[in-house]
C-alpha cells in the first residue's frame, strides 16, 4: 500500500469518527432537551395517594388524575378523604377532616387541618402512623416537597393521638409502603 492510499484511508476513518461524534453529541443534546422540558416544564397529570392495607400493616398507593383547574394540595386531601378505589385497601383519614390551608417554605409543606383530624381519629399507634404517613407519603410524591409538617387549627401539635411525634417535619416513609 502506497502513501497516498494510506493517507486516504486515514482521512476516511477520521470522517467516520467525526460523523459518529456529531451523532452522539446530537443524541445527547436531544436527550437533555427532552429531560429538562419534562422535569421543569412538564405538567404532572396524576398523583399517588396512599391508603392502608386491610390488615392495617402497610400503605399502598393508588393513582388519581389531577384536575389542572384546581389547587393540587387540596386535591390530595380530597382524594384521601374519598377513600380507596381498590379492594383490600382502607381509608386513613377520619370523616369531617378539612385542610384549612397550607404553607410551603423551601421543600417543606405545613398542612393546617381542622381538629377533626384528632377528634374523629379511631386511635391506636398503627392507626395514627398510617393516617399521618398516608398524608406525608402522598405529599412527598412531588419532587418539590421533601417533608410535611402537620398542625391543627393553626397550632403546632406534638402528636395526633399520643403515639407519633409531630413536632418535627416528617419525610416519606418507604418502610410502610407495601411493594407490589
Amino acid at each position: 500500500m502506497n502513501f497516498k492510499d494510506r493517507f486516504m484511508e486515514l482521512i476516511d476513518k477520521r470522517k467516520i469518527l467525526a460523523v459518529l461524534r456529531i451523532l452522539v453529541l446530537t443524541a445527547a443534546v436531544i436527550y437533555l432537551i427532552f429531560f429538562l422540558s419534562n422535569n421543569f416544564f412538564g405538567v404532572q397529570d396524576y398523583i399517588e395517594v396512599y391508603f392502608s392495607t386491610e390488615d392495617a400493616m402497610y400503605l399502598k398507593s393508588e393513582t388519581r388524575d389531577i384536575d389542572q383547574e384546581k389547587d393540587l394540595h387540596y386535591q390530595i386531601i380530597e382524594e384521601l378523604l374519598a377513600g380507596p378505589e381498590s379492594e383490600g385497601l382502607r381509608a386513613t383519614i377520619p370523616d369531617g377532616v378539612k385542610l384549612l390551608d397550607y404553607n410551603i417554605e423551601g421543600k417543606n409543606i405545613t398542612l393546617n387541618f381542622n381538629n377533626e383530624l384528632r377528634e374523629n381519629h379511631w386511635g391506636g399507634s398503627a392507626g395514627e402512623m398510617l393516617t399521618v404517613y398516608s398524608i406525608v407519603n402522598s405529599y412527598t410524591f412531588f419532587k418539590e416537597i421533601d417533608s410535611v409538617s402537620i398542625i391543627l387549627e393553626g397550632e403546632e401539635v406534638n402528636t395526633l393521638v399520643g403515639h407519633l411525634d409531630l413536632s418535627e417535619p416528617l419525610m416519606y416513609n418507604q418502610e410502610l409502603v407495601m411493594e407490589e
